[in-house]
């Protein structure tokens, strides 16, 4: 076995070793009941991703925060975690806020806040996980996810021996999960004409969604430079976020990587974009007493309005929300023989599957109306069996 090769610093500033995968680093925290030093490990590809996780460490134990190996909860360790991703870039401050979310769902149960992480057993936090099964399938996976993640994180620290829960599989929701789905040709006619012509607050928002495909998050995010009329485009680069209070706040960055797009200006949405311009904000296109608008507010306007106007046919199966007037969109894209990657694109997935999954039943009624034609033009050119069959049976 190869020899690694030892980097020393100064006095207590850690020791950096190669490896095979990259770089470890050592630093003590600590000194046990026998007089021994406590040290801890980290790893990273380079160098100074390995300083960069040192230095956290030190600062923590500077500042008083640093919590002991044989001492850390499961609670503590999720959350160390969580700060060292923001403060080495690695997640955005949504995701942040997002990830603090899902903590604070697991701090409610004291076990884990309470319980040295190395004592943690299967059954316990398989009691956890199934008291969470009626919860959506959503908040569940994000649970078990960062449950895994930090006990995985424990082992490769050397805090554990081995996860306690390495074999367990994910619960299922209990909840009926009900599918959003497009509106008709019908209903987005109706809701179209309620929007235009009814006092509706967040109306341009809803109008911009089922018109362009954009999630809500992303168009209330717009500022006035984003529109470009010369090109007749949209500039899609960030989204609005919640924080750990509820308000709203714009993130430097769209949802995901791909959610970072141009989002082309129709000559329908033109005319809704002029007027968008004429009563915009300060400082972003859509805000209220020169504040954000998160997606909550337009998302009960939304309920109310297909409430209030009776939009929805009720006899057609699946969930309608404010997220329906992005499938909306979608599905009039795919009708009109829009080629899934372009819509693809238009949308900001990351990959082609989401789009084809997503809209499964749209592409395959697409595919069978094409078909239809595909028949017709066979016909036109002579190739018909039906026909062949009558003249065989004539002749």
């Amino acid at each position: 076995m190869a020899k690694m090769a030892k980097k020393k610093k100064g006095n207590g500033e850690g020791t950096v070793y190669k490896t095979k995968s990259g770089f470890r680093g050592q630093i003590v925290v600590g000194i046990d009941d026998e007089g021994k030093p406590i040290r801890r490990s980290v790893t990273g590809k380079t160098v100074k991703e390995v300083n960069e996780k040192l230095t956290i460490i030190k600062n923590s134990i500077i500042t008083g925060t640093y919590i002991a190996p044989n001492k850390i909860t499961m609670c503590d360790l999720a959350r160390l975690m969580i700060e060292d991703d923001l403060n080495l870039n690695y997640i955005k401050e949504a995701t942040y806020y997002r990830h603090i979310e899902t903590l604070k769902r697991i701090e409610k149960c004291p076990y884990f806040t309470t319980t040295p992480i190395q004592e943690l057993s299967y059954a316990a936090i398989k009691d956890f996980l199934l008291s969470e099964t009626r919860m959506s399938q959503s908040i569940i996976n994000k649970v078990f996810t960062m449950i895994q993640k930090t006990l995985k994180e424990a082992v490769k620290r050397k805090i554990i021996i081995e996860n306690p829960i390495a074999d367990l599989k994910k619960p299922k929701s209990s909840q009926k999960r009900e599918k959003v789905r497009a509106l008709t040709k019908d209903e987005e006619v109706k809701l179209y004409k309620v929007l235009t012509t009814e006092d509706v607050n967040y109306s341009h928002q809803m109008l911009l969604s089922m018109l362009t495909g954009m999630r809500m998050g992303e168009i209330n995010a717009l500022n006035v430079e984003d529109i470009d009329l010369r090109f007749k485009t949209i500039a899609v680069n960030k989204t609005m976020a919640r924080g750990l209070k509820g308000e709203a706040f714009v993130s430097k960055s769209a949802k995901t990587e791909n959610g970072n797009r141009i989002v082309p200006i129709s000559a329908t949405v033109l005319p809704l974009i002029d007027e968008i311009l004429l009563c915009t904000g300060e400082q972003h296109l859509f805000e209220q007493n020169g504040k954000p608008i998160n997606t909550s507010q337009v998302n009960l306007q939304f309920q109310r309005v297909v409430e209030k106007y009776d939009i929805v046919d009720k006899k057609i199966r699946g969930k309608v929300s404010l997220h329906s007037l992005r499938h909306t969109f979608a599905t009039r894209c795919i009708e009109a023989g829009m080629q899934p990657k372009v819509l693809q694109h238009i949308l900001g997935h990351s990959d082609i599957k989401i789009t084809l999954n997503t809209y499964c039943d749209a592409f395959e009624s697409f595919q069978k109306e094409n078909i239809a034609k595909t028949d017709e033009y066979f016909a036109g050119m002579g190739i018909n069996f039906e026909t062949a069959k009558t003249v065989k049976e004539v002749s």
